[in-house]
């Protein structure tokens, strides 16, 4: 599993003699070294290598369902440590790693397990169903991976939106952003807004930079989002997109009360919005991150009958 967070310091390791930088180390496990791996920081890799968050992971990700009865689409499979401790659990196991060089070790470290398929692409340019259905599994599958910082968004976006979506999806991400989709009472955002259109997440656990290596320089955690099987937000699913429109609005400005940052973004007056969201027993002088769903499909129903030009509806 590669990319990269829970207190200790693997025996393997060794620490760097940098001084004021006492978390460093400079050399690999030997699990690793063994594999002759070299992290390439263009794609951001950070190899998980504790082995009880490996199997923490790998039991959030299939225990919930029967082993035969399951697929899984890791993503990032690196050098094949998640990918063992899920196909001890599940089958079929389909890792999408970037690398051809961690593809070629991945398969080497996983050849006595034959339902382990190893396939070098980018997963934001494929079609995770149909990647299952190549792969001979057409039934039901959930996704996992430690996906990197700066493409972990467009990957949820990409499973969450997919023509045969996960029906789990569990992911290592950095801890701000682990919060993020999880929201809460007080703690929404636009990411954890979009998110719950989809499915409910839930952050089940940090890890500690030192789980890693290389060590990276922020804390992760691993956040589960279980698809929704039905929609029952009371919008169509078509309207997904401009639904996200009225919340981009509403989170363009966080800092600010809601009636500031509609009316800034929508460009729509004061006292128009103020008025809307009164008929609609909204506080306008809270921040977005204080309304829960039902508030924010409450607004975009209001908002898309009164100024449908504003949504862009039906583009």
């Amino acid at each position: 599993m590669s990319r990269s967070g829970q207190t200790g310091r693997n025996k393997n390791q060794r620490r760097s003699s940098r001084k004021g930088d006492p978390n460093v180390f400079d050399r690999p496990p030997k699990s690793l070294s063994r594999l002759g791996i070299h992290p390439r920081k263009s794609l951001g890799q950070n190899f998980l290598i504790n082995e009880p968050i490996l199997e923490e992971i790998a039991a959030a990700v299939v225990d919930d369902f029967a082993p035969d009865e399951i697929g899984v689409l890791e993503i990032g499979s690196g050098p094949g440590g998640l990918t063992e401790s899920l196909a001890r659990r599940a089958t079929p196991i389909i890792g999408v790693e970037i690398d051809e060089e961690l593809c070629e070790i991945a398969r080497r470290r996983l050849q006595n397990y034959p339902d382990v398929t190893i396939i070098p692409a980018n997963i934001l340019d494929e079609s995770p169903g149909r990647l299952m259905m190549e792969a001979g599994h057409i039934g039901p599958y959930v996704a996992c991976g430690n996906l990197p910082y700066y493409i972990t968004q467009p990957v949820i976006r990409h499973l969450l939106t997919a023509d045969h979506p996960p029906d789990r999806i569990v992911t290592l991400v950095q801890r701000e952003v682990a919060q993020r989709i999880a929201g809460g009472t007080g703690k929404e955002s636009l990411l954890s807004l979009s998110v719950k259109l989809y499915g409910q997440p839930k952050l089940l656990f940090e890890v500690s930079p030192s789980m890693f290596w290389p060590i990276p320089k922020v804390h992760s955690a691993v956040v589960l989002i279980d698809r929704k099987i039905k929609n029952d937000l009371g919008i169509d699913r078509t309207e997904f997109p401009n639904f996200i429109r009225a919340l981009q609005a509403g989170f363009a400005q966080p800092r600010k009360q809601l009636h500031n940052g509609l009316s800034g973004s929508l460009g729509v007056g004061h006292q128009e919005i103020t008025a809307l969201l009164t008929s609609l027993d909204v506080d306008s002088t809270l921040r977005p991150q204080h309304l829960n769903m039902s508030d924010w499909v409450k607004i975009y129903v209001a908002l898309k009958e009164k100024y449908p030009e504003i949504l862009m509806i039906g583009e």
